[in-house]
C-alpha cells in the first residue's frame, strides 16, 4: 500500500521538525502502527530515514491465506467486469518496491453523463442519479449507469442535471446513505457558505469528451488508479487529494500540489465551472 510509505515520511518529518515538544506531545516512531497482509502489525522503526523505511514486527497474526487444495472441481472465480472503477491492484507478488504512485493518480477522476435525476425518497437533502460513465462488460458492451447519491436537493434544479457532462470518481467504495447505495460520487464546487447562500456548482466536461474517459492533471503521468480505494489507508489518499482540490480565479478546476498548481483536463480541454472562481472542490 503506497500510502504507508507517504504517511511514514510524514512522520518522520513530524519528528525532526519538533524535536524539543514535551514529554505528552512527542510522537513517536511506534505511534505509526499498520497490518500487513494479514501477516502481523507492524510499527515504524526509529532507525528508518526518508530513503530507507524500516518497519519491526510487533504482532504476529495467523496466516489463513494458504493455498486452497488443488480441487479440479472447484468452482472458478467470474471474471470482473470491464468497470471504470480504475485499473491497478496495490501490492502482493514481486521480489522488488513498487513505485510509489502520486496520489493524485490513484485517484479514477472520469467524465459521466447524468441520465435520470430524482428526489431521495427517505432524505430531503439527497437526490437520487442515475450516470453513465462508460462502464461495460467484458464483451465490450455498456453497462447499466451507475446509481449515485448526492447531497445537492435544493442546490441544483434537476433540469439542470439531466444529461450534464460531469467529473465523478468511479473507483471508491461503494456507499450505502439512507437505504440506497451510491456507487460513484460527483465533484461540484462550493462558495463556503451555509444553508441558503451556499452556491454549488458541479465540475463541467465539454460534451465531446466521451463517457468514462480518465481525466488528467496538468504535466503530471498519466493517472494509474487503483481498482478500488477501500481500505483505511487508501481512503486516506482520496482525503489528502479533496484537499488539495480548489477552482481559480478563472473557473478552471486546479489540483495544488506542493508548490504547483495544475488544472484537471480532458481530451478536449479544462475542467471548468460556470461562474464561481477562487473556491474549494469537493
Amino acid at each position: 500500500e503506497p500510502s504507508v510509505a507517504m504517511d511514514a515520511l510524514d512522520t518522520i518529518a513530524q519528528m525532526r521538525s519538533n524535536p524539543d515538544a514535551l514529554e505528552n506531545d512527542k510522537l513517536y516512531h511506534s505511534d505509526l502502527t499498520y497490518q500487513f497482509e494479514r501477516s502481523g502489525y507492524f510499527a515504524l522503526d526509529s532507525s528508518s530515514t526518508a530513503e530507507n523505511l524500516v518497519f519491526n514486527r510487533v504482532v504476529t497474526l495467523r496466516d489463513t491465506w494458504d493455498a486452497a487444495p488443488n480441487n479440479k472441481n472447484a468452482k472458478q472465480p467470474k471474471k470482473q467486469n470491464q468497470q471504470n472503477n480504475g485499473g491497478r491492484k496495490r501490492g502482493g507478488g514481486g521480489g522488488g518496491q513498487a513505485p510509489v504512485v502520486e496520489d493524485a493518480r490513484r485517484v479514477a477522476l472520469r467524465a459521466g453523463t447524468i441520465l435520470e435525476a430524482s428526489p431521495h425518497p427517505e432524505a430531503d437533502s439527497l437526490i437520487l442519479l442515475k450516470l453513465d460513465c462508460g462502464d461495460t462488460n467484458e464483451d465490450g458492451e455498456a453497462e447499466e449507469p451507475r446509481t449515485v447519491v448526492a447531497g445537492l436537493a435544493g442546490k441544483i434544479p434537476f433540469n439542470k442535471l439531466i444529461n450534464r457532462k460531469v467529473v465523478c470518481i468511479t473507483n471508491l467504495k461503494p456507499a450505502k446513505m439512507r437505504g440506497i447505495e451510491s456507487m460513484a460520487m460527483l465533484l461540484a464546487a462550493s462558495n463556503g457558505k451555509e444553508g441558503d447562500d451556499e452556491t454549488v456548482q458541479l465540475l463541467d466536461v465539454p460534451d465531446s469528451v466521451p463517457n468514462g474517459e480518465l481525466l488528467s492533471f496538468e504535466n503530471m503521468d498519466e493517472g494509474e488508479p487503483d481498482v478500488m480505494l477501500k481500505s483505511k489507508g487508501a481512503l486516506k489518499v482520496w482525503d489528502r487529494v479533496k484537499s488539495k482540490l480548489r477552482v481559480n480565479e478563472n473557473g478552471e478546476a486546479t489540483y495544488q500540489d506542493e508548490d504547483v498548481v495544475r488544472k484537471i483536463t480532458t481530451s478536449a480541454g479544462p475542467v471548468k465551472v460556470s461562474s464561481l472562481t477562487d473556491c474549494t472542490i469537493s
